[in-house]
């Protein structure tokens, strides 16, 4: 799981052939120290600067390739002490649970479209009880998940609505975030092929646990972690102070049950309070 817990800046400058002055500034991490983060972090500035003034293409970190850079809030262990997951504050806000063991994943519903919106307002004409659009994708991604769980008698899903879709906690056994075999299974379940991939990248899986701020009136995060200096502190602060109080009418999804043999592993068993007490899954409040 590429969880680092340092990281530095560094910024190098050069003269150009056309004697202008360049600069190039990258951040790196580390795992040992916030020394070697830098010592990283110079070595990849002057090697971007020098492709940069020769004109050669600057090399790119494909999505989630690199380390996330989150702060981290809260980590926890196996019994042997392993750092099995981590809760983090992610590039917008909201705080995300990372886990390289236990499987989450969401599944988006397709946005609701004009024909169906109208046709749904002319059935409400005439039946109050005309199920709505939203309400229609809850039941069929429900039916769609209960389907393959089916087929699998042994697999067990503690399923949540959220916001835009559906979230699965697989609760029967654990997982590797970077085997083929579970790579397949999120494919089969429908999940976003970006999310798929930040898996894969990053050796976890992962679970938003507070809601998006644009949801609940809430400008992004406006500074990037790690905080530079006085102002990006006071910053966030204000920030973080706006974004709790926006928050506290909305939950970031909602409880709906279990599908399948209702078999809990225990390291699945030990996220489901943490999981559940973040997003309020048990309130009846509005997602976001």
């Amino acid at each position: 799981m590429k969880l680092m817990e340092f990281w530095a800046k560094a910024t190098v400058e050069e003269l150009g052939r056309d004697g202008r002055r360049r600069e190039f500034s990258c951040w790196r991490s580390s795992d040992l120290n916030e020394a070697d983060a830098h010592r990283t972090a110079l070595n990849a500035a002057r090697r971007a600067l020098g492709k940069l003034l020769a004109g050669e293409p600057l090399d790119r970190y494909g999505y989630g390739e690199a380390p996330l850079r989150e702060e981290i809030i809260d980590k926890f262990a196996d019994p042997a002490g392993r750092i099995t997951g981590a809760v983090t504050r992610n590039r917008y806000g909201a705080l995300v649970l990372n886990t390289d063991r236990v499987m989450f994943f969401d599944v988006d519903f397709p946005p609701i479209t004009l024909r169906e919106s109208v046709v749904h307002f002319f059935r409400r004409l005439f039946s109050g009880s005309a199920r709505s659009p939203e309400s229609r994708r809850e039941l069929d991604g429900v039916r769609r998940l209960y389907e393959i769980v089916a087929e699998m008698p042994d697999w067990s899903l503690r399923l949540y609505r959220t916001h835009s879709g559906l979230r699965a906690m697989v609760m029967h056994d654990v997982f590797d975030p970077v085997a083929a075999d579970s790579i397949a299974w999120m494919e089969s379940f429908g999940c976003d092929p970006l999310y798929v991939r930040l898996c894969k990248a990053q050796g976890s899986f992962r679970a938003r646990l507070t809601p998006k701020p644009w949801r609940c009136g809430c400008e992004v995060c406006p500074v990037r972690w790690p905080l530079e200096n006085a102002d990006q502190e006071d910053r966030f602060a204000r920030w973080l102070a706006g974004y709790e109080e926006q928050c506290a009418p909305y939950a970031t999804c909602r409880f709906l049950g279990v599908l399948g043999s209702a078999t809990v592993h225990p390291e699945a068993a030990a996220l489901v309070d943490l999981h559940d007490r973040a997003t309020r899954c048990r309130e009846q409040l509005p997602l976001a």
